[in-house]
Formats: structure tokens, sequence, C-alpha cells
């Protein structure tokens, strides 16, 4: 994923003016500076298009075909009725992610359905101008995930699965500041592999912390700030956000992803959305006899 075109379909050239209430105070300039800087840590490159006409954005959408990897679109209005639009994207069929400054669900009816949303990847809404940068990030795990699901089958099982996945994720994502994989052994997470400064926390029984708490409860946990949540077990005084993700092998939990960041609220629902999937590939192979511990 080397280069992203962001789309701005029509009327958001008066970004600044309109409707500030909703659409925030930037300009589109000063938004496209913003996704720029932003995401410039992933060293992707950004085209940006904006367009008031139908036409014109199908049109760039075909010649993206050969030029880019991936697409962020904010259709705008078109969201809500542009079938030309929607089988564009799915003719191109570029990894495509819909964003929205504002969030779509909590406003008028007709703005609630989406044309395009069934031929994207996920939908982002509601976090204005940070929405094309959660859309830049949910690219970029897509295509972690694809290429892992590509490497999966060649690598030499289980243990080597659990440790290509911490790279990739660790490698793509510079938030990443600790990722790591537990394992459960009966009551009990056990670390596998991780990349990062050294946890003194081993095990962890299930219950406990935020890992154990992920197991307990069954589902994805992410926490904006650690030092708010009691549950936490201190593994760095750097360390400032969470998000925990338990792997499923034939419907029953066998361990789990464990991010920590440096950064202060982190994570969203765009990195559950990718770090499940990544959960469901590892955990479709998994065989905990191919394990191989490094303590």
């Amino acid at each position: 994923m080397n280069r992203i075109l962001i789309i701005h379909g029509p009327n958001l050239n008066l970004l600044g003016s309109r409707e500030p209430e909703i659409y925030g105070c930037d300009t589109l300039d000063e938004v496209n500076t913003y996704i720029r800087n932003t995401t410039a840590e992933y060293g992707v490159d950004l085209d940006f298009f904006q367009s008031n006409h139908e036409g014109a954005v199908i049109d760039r959408l075909h010649a993206a075909r050969t030029e880019v990897n991936g697409v962020v679109i904010n259709p705008a209005a078109f969201t809500h009725y542009s079938l030309a639009l929607r089988d564009a994207i799915a003719a191109v069929g570029l990894p495509t992610v819909e964003v929205h400054l504002s969030d779509i669900h909590q406003r008028e009816d007709f703005r609630r359905v989406s044309v395009i949303e069934p031929v994207c990847l996920l939908q982002i809404a509601g976090h204005r101008k940070d929405s094309y940068v959660y859309g830049v990030e949910a690219l970029l795990g897509h295509a972690v995930v694809e290429q892992f699901a590509g490497e999966a089958a060649s690598l030499a099982g289980t243990d080597a699965r659990l440790r290509r996945a911490v790279q990739l994720l660790h490698e793509r994502f510079p938030k990443f500041d600790w990722t790591g994989i537990y394992l459960l052994e009966g009551e009990e997470l056990r670390l596998h592999n991780f990349i990062g400064a050294p946890s003194p926390h081993t095990r962890i029984p299930v219950g406990q912390g935020i890992c154990g708490a992920a197991v307990a409860e069954e589902a994805t946990i992410i926490v904006p700030d650690v030092n708010a949540d009691p549950r936490y077990l201190a593994c760095s005084v750097e360390t400032r956000s969470e998000i925990v993700v338990p792997i499923y092998s034939e419907d029953r939990i066998v361990g789990e992803i464990d991010i920590d960041s440096h950064r202060p609220d982190a994570f969203h629902e765009h990195d559950r959305w990718y770090l499940e999937r990544m959960a469901d590939q590892l955990g479709r192979h998994f065989n905990f006899e191919e394990i191989v511990w490094d303590d």
C-alpha cells in the first residue's frame, strides 16, 4: 500500500465556510495538509482530488486503477443516491474506505443511508478531518492482513504465523510501541512473543488486567487512557493506551493480540476492524502443539 487516492465529493470545496458547526472550520486545503502531515510517518504517497461533478469523480476512479493501491473517499451527497459511483468503485476493484466528517447516522434520515458502503471495506464517520486519517490507517491495516493471509500457507506452522503477525503489525504502525501475542494455558495467559520493551507480565490470570478481562468478557477491549482504567497492569510508564483482541479457534479463545501505544487514545474502531481480521487469520489454522516458547 504505497499510494492512496483521497477523493472529496461535492461541496467539500466550501469547507471552512460551509456549516462549520457540522463540518468544522478548516478549509479543504487545511484538511488535506492535516491528512498529509498526520500520515507522513506511514511513508505512503497521497493524491488528492475534489469535484462537484459525479462524472469527474468516476473518471478519476477509473484512472486510478493503475495509479494507486487504495482509495479513501468522502462521497458527500453522492453517498445517498449515486449508483453510478457505487458501480465505479465496484468495477475498479481498489480497496476503498468511505469516510465522512460528520456522523451521518445522527443526522437527517436521508443521510443515514449509503449506497456506497456495500462496495467499500468499511465506513468511518463522525471524526471530522481524522476520519480521513483513520481511513488511511484502515487501508494500511487491510494491506497487512492481506499480506499475512498470502504468506500464511507457506509459513512453518502456528508458531511461525504468530511471530510473523507481530512483526508485520509492529513494522507497519509506528503508533504500536509494544506488540505481542498471549496464548491461553488453562486459566492463565502466557506471553508467546512480542516486539518492544520487555514486559514484567509474562503470565496473566484470566480476569486480571486488560488482557485477562478481554478473555473473561470474550470481547475486544480498547482503552483510550490506561491510567484511568483500574484494570490496567502497568508494563511501562510510557504506555498511554491499549487494545486487546481475542484470537478464536473453533469458537473458543486460544489467545489474544495485545498492543500498547505511548500515544493517548491511539486506537479506534477501524483498528479493531483490521486487528480482528488478523486475529481471525491466526485462529483459522491454530495448533497449540506447534508452539515454541521464548522462555
